[in-house]
């Protein structure tokens, strides 16, 4: 029998659970507070990468073994949808690259240390780079870097696509997608406005905006930049390590880069600062000398749902389901998240071939 099951948020997680819920058949009801030409989600703004392996210095293992998991059931996860819509999301798997300027070589000594201490270190997880190495597979970056990492599992999906064809997904199969429409908690009930919202459940994906409801949430304040620079040919994310700020470099075809991210702890939307440009566009011009006359498309900011712990949270007491705190890491965790819902959410949630017990395995990638 199909459900009535609301959606609060359009966001990644939002939006894969709604596509999932209305293609096996339940009544499903999105309500989003941005519109549709202003996103406000951090997916928008994210450059959904996949890549547990360039986080596990920075992470804890709950974190990196969802990011594995991840990494395996995002192919299945973007096959299912490529058969409900006839499109193919672009899904970058040529790893990531970690390099740092001569002045910075501690970074990678201690990035090394960090992956063999979690017994990391090899070929299929993290192989270390020689110049020829680099040239190889990076040949703009040849000659401005002489060490590094290649991370050859991890991945990078085209989010502005995904999010535009999740949603068309789900309203195809049947779900009902609203804008502008900023629903909120007042004791047991879910309101519109002054209008009560019923349903068999609901479930709760506003990051931010759950602020009054998950205690301890916050916002933390994120910015990139998007540049244009067909000159450059990079095939692959690239990751500068620095003392001061860990940045990236991201290819989103047709010679469009997206480089980020500043973390801030601030929940300010305002535009990007002077610094924060200056910084980045500067980490920019490291990475690729030839970037400096790269064209600037667009400087975007946006805010990551944070937990005190920075770890995700599930709760599913009551007749909410509330997930939030995925912080930095959406792209990374969505799909591991999607699979613990799976036993709260019944059978044909996940692909048949996914495990959907819900338990904690701490996978070893």
């Amino acid at each position: 029998m199909s459900a009535d099951i609301i959606v609060i948020g359009g966001g990644l997680l939002g939006s894969l659970i709604a596509w999932r819920l209305s293609r096996r058949g339940d009544r499903v009801r999105v309500y989003e507070q941005g519109q549709p030409g202003t996103p406000v989600s951090a997916a928008y703004t994210a450059a959904a990468m996949v890549a547990p392996f360039s986080e596990r210095p920075l992470c804890g293992n709950r974190v990196f073994s969802y990011g594995c998991r991840s990494l395996d059931l995002w192919p299945q996860l973007l096959d299912d949808l490529q058969y409900d819509t006839g499109i193919r999301i672009p899904y970058n798997t040529m790893g990531s690259l970690l390099v740092a300027h001569p002045s910075d070589q501690a970074e990678l000594t201690q990035f090394e240390a960090e992956m063999r201490r979690h017994g990391l270190l090899g070929a299929d997880s993290a192989r270390r780079l020689s110049d020829a190495d680099i040239q190889t597979l990076e040949p703009d970056l040849a000659g401005h870097f002489s060490q590094g990492f290649w991370l050859p599992r991890e991945a990078q999906i085209d989010n502005r696509q995904l999010l535009q064809v999740l949603r068309s997904a789900a309203i195809e199969a049947g779900a009902d997608w609203f804008y502008d429409s900023p629903v909120h908690r007042h004791g047991d009930a879910w309101l519109l406005g002054d209008t009560s919202l019923s349903s068999d459940r609901v479930i709760d994906t506003r990051g931010t905006g759950a602020r009054r409801s998950v205690p301890g949430l916050r916002g933390v304040r994120g910015e990139t930049v998007w540049v244009e620079c067909p000159e450059v040919r990079l095939q692959r994310p690239v990751r500068l390590l620095h003392p001061r700020y860990h940045l990236y470099l991201v290819p989103r075809g047709e010679g469009k880069y997206q480089l980020g991210a500043t973390e801030i702890e601030s929940e300010d939307r305002s535009p990007v600062s002077v610094r924060s440009a200056m910084e980045m566009l500067s980490a920019l011009w490291a990475i690729a000398p030839q970037m400096a006359e790269a064209r600037i498309l667009s400087l975007e900011t946006n805010l990551r749902p944070a937990l005190p712990d920075h770890l995700p949270m599930i709760d599913t007491t009551g007749d909410t389901i509330t997930v939030n705190g995925l912080f930095r890491h959406g792209y990374l965790l969505a799909p591991a998240l999607l699979e613990k819902l799976a036993p709260h959410l019944g059978n044909g949630f996940m692909p048949d071939n996914m495990i959907t017990d819900g338990r904690d395995a701490w996978m070893v990638c």
